[in-house]
């Protein structure tokens, strides 16, 4: 997997609109240092939502996350994963989502007319659910706008891409391969961006709006010329140009292409790369490469309601499973 580095690491999933039902655990009242799902990708932080603290039920100085008290203990009055937390009874309580059929059990013989069911994490590690006619968070403090921005940024969509190549599966030294990749019945935002999705908890409204900055292509081998991982970079190109026939003659401006043993991309009036690794002289391997495409996202967050930008910009790099591909040497005969 390739890393993104920042202050903090946040591991999510890659599945689109998915979400992870709430456990009990250690209320985080922000970013959460380890979220996983199905599949994981890694968040560089360079910022980061404000410190809770403060005294019970109060907003934390800087803006951060208001306390509750149980047992002589303080909590987040809000968990981003959790939600509210109940102060007589020491537990998180947030409505499950989906809710559960009508018929089921958990709604203890109530209408879902009447009210919700809700997921209990309590903070001795027991896990229930309970009907509620009301919300729970009736008269509680407000979240910060970082937790709500930590809301809107869970449920961007980042799908895994599906990368692409012709020719597909085999390709000879020297001769361009062309790259592309696609997001299975995802939409065009969730493709190439920008992407924004909204999040609003008891007045406080924040947009998190993900925009495509960077797409590259690990070729699978270290650059002999280099020592480096050979990686092929098209910024600005976004998914790249599913090929067709005839395209190789007059390539379009979003087309990436890499060759073996020279490695370029191709932009049009741009020159080749100084790097070269030629087959045989430069001990650049006919064979089995695997490669990988990674997206980097960054991810900015707004009030909507009193502007400013709770926390980030957030880096997000998303990567496609590999791609077999069989290069094998042009032989010329005399």
């Amino acid at each position: 997997m390739r890393r993104f580095l920042g202050q903090l690491l946040l591991l999510i999933g890659l599945v689109a609109a998915a979400t992870i039902p709430a456990q009990a655990a250690t209320p985080t009242g922000g970013l959460n240092p380890c979220v996983v799902q199905a599949i994981c990708l890694v968040v560089g932080v360079p910022g980061s939502p404000g410190s809770t603290g403060g005294p019970t039920g109060s907003p934390a100085p800087g803006g951060g996350e208001a306390t509750c008290t149980f047992d002589k203990q303080q909590y987040p009055c809000w968990d981003p994963d959790l939600g509210w937390f109940d102060s007589e009874h020491g537990c998180y309580e947030t409505p499950e989502d989906p809710q559960p059929p009508a018929d089921d059990k958990s709604w203890g013989g109530n209408s879902p007319n009447d009210g919700s069911v809700y997921l209990v994490s309590c903070v001795d590690g027991t896990v229930s659910t309970k009907f509620l006619n009301k919300p729970p968070n009736i008269g509680a403090p407000p979240p910060s706008p970082a937790t709500v921005a930590l809301i809107a940024f869970k449920k961007l969509p980042f799908l895994q891409p599906t990368p692409h190549s012709a020719p597909t599966g085999q390709a000879l030294v020297g001769v361009p391969v062309w790259l592309w990749y696609d997001v299975p019945n995802g939409t065009q935002a969730e493709t190439v961006g920008p992407m924004t999705i909204n999040a609003s908890l008891d007045g406080v409204s924040v947009d998190a709006t993900a925009t495509l900055t960077d797409v590259s292509w690990d070729l699978g081998y270290r650059d002999p010329a280099t020592g480096k991982e050979a990686v092929v970079d098209c910024p600005g190109k976004g998914a790249g140009h599913p090929y067709q026939p005839g395209l190789e003659q007059n390539p379009p401006a979003d087309a990436c292409l890499a060759t073996f043993g020279s490695l370029s991309v191709n932009a049009p009036g741009s020159p080749a790369p100084t790097a070269k690794a030629s087959a045989g002289a430069s001990g650049v391997p006919a064979g089995s490469f695997s490669l990988v495409v990674t997206q980097t996202w960054t991810v900015h967050t707004q009030d909507m309601i009193n502007g400013g930008e709770p926390w980030g910009p957030v880096q997000v790099s998303v990567s496609s499973n590999p791609m077999a591909l069989q290069v094998s040497g042009l032989q010329v005969l005399n």
